[in-house]
């Protein structure tokens, strides 16, 4: 496994979570620091080749993970991966909904191509919906709860006017936090949001944000883009029962952003 542990070893043992978009970036991060911090985790991605890849090189190093391929716009490969999950680990005890999509085109709502604000809404919408449902009914049918962790992004909150389809798709997951939340609470599942800010993947280092460094080291107080590993490390402590009252919150990773700006 070619990870440190980032996440305190047992906050998540014998979990089972599921992590969607696992096959590169935050859900690649995050499925091997649940795994090092004792979570049985499914990995699931459209690529399912690198996913399963993933999941051999967790079990190699001596935890529990599987690999499958999930399109998370599609209802039947969501029930599968579901199904799959439970079938392979008896349950279903968190979902991580990380799969994403950047936008391609910078511009105000009226530049933006229907074909790019249909797929990103399929993806962040559709997708976080699609994953939530068939969790929840696995983990009602369980009986014993779970937590639903939706990694979401603080221009939800705070909407840049060049990002109209992303700030459009994270505010609708911060209304279905909240709704599920309150929904699903009595029985025992918790559902929060993180509003992450700006975190460098080996990914978006290449493509997103390629020639931005110094748009990069000014975008937050803290002064520092932040990291799979930031995100993983609040994603794990949600889906971990050390955040057992904690259910409906919409928490910043994004080194205080929305906190405001440092002109110095």
């Amino acid at each position: 496994m070619p990870y440190q542990p980032f996440v305190p070893a047992g906050t998540l043992r014998d979990k089972v979570i599921l992590v969607t978009g696992a096959s590169q970036g935050i859900g690649l991060v995050a499925a091997h620091g649940f795994a090092l911090a004792g979570a049985k985790v499914a990995l699931g991605a459209r690529r399912g080749e690198i996913v399963q890849q993933a999941a051999n090189a967790i079990v190699a190093a001596g935890g529990e993970a599987v690999g499958m391929a999930l399109d998370v716009t599609s209802e039947d490969s969501v029930e599968s991966a579901v199904a799959a999950t439970v079938r392979r680990f008896g349950r279903i005890d968190g979902l991580f909904n990380n799969a994403g999509i950047d936008p391609t085109t910078h511009g105000g709502l009226a530049d933006i191509p229907l074909d790019e604000w249909q797929r990103i809404c399929a993806v962040k919408i559709d997708g976080t919906f699609l994953c939530s449902k068939h969790a929840i009914k696995a983990m009602v049918a369980g009986g014993n709860g779970g937590a639903i962790v939706n990694n979401g992004s603080c221009v939800s909150e705070l909407a840049p006017a060049h990002v109209p389809a992303a700030s459009s798709s994270q505010s609708a997951i911060t209304g279905m936090t909240r709704s599920a939340a309150a929904a699903y609470g009595p029985d025992g599942i918790r559902t929060n949001m993180l509003a992450t800010g700006l975190i460098l993947t080996p990914e978006r280092i290449e493509g997103y944000y390629r020639g931005q460094d110094e748009r990069m080291k000014r975008f937050a107080p803290l002064r520092r883009p932040g990291t799979a590993q930031d995100v993983a490390q609040v994603a794990a402590w949600l889906l971990s029962d050390y955040s057992a009252y904690v259910n409906g919150a919409i928490i910043p990773v994004d080194g205080g952003y929305l906190a405001g700006s440092n002109p110095n």
